[in-house]
């Protein structure tokens, strides 16, 4: 599974990342943001534009998510 990892990127440059990773990559993948609330609510508004869903697994940190397509899709 592609990883995004976001630690040390800016909160200006994160919306960016995220969508030139997730244009390119295979779903499912993972994004780790972080603790940080404003770099997870960025990530939350992309994938929601983009349709998909993100959870968090269970056997790891409460700060990565895994992107996936809607059920059906």
């Amino acid at each position: 599974m592609n990883d995004l990892d976001l630690h040390g990127i800016s909160h200006d440059k994160a919306e960016e990342k995220i969508r030139s990773f997730l244009n390119f990559v295979p779903l499912p993948c993972m994004v780790t943001t972080g603790n940080s609330p404003r770099m997870k609510k960025i990530l939350l508004e992309i994938v929601k534009e983009y349709g998909w869903i993100m959870r968090e697994p269970i056997y790891y940190n409460k700060g990565s998510f895994i992107i996936e397509p809607k059920s059906g899709e």
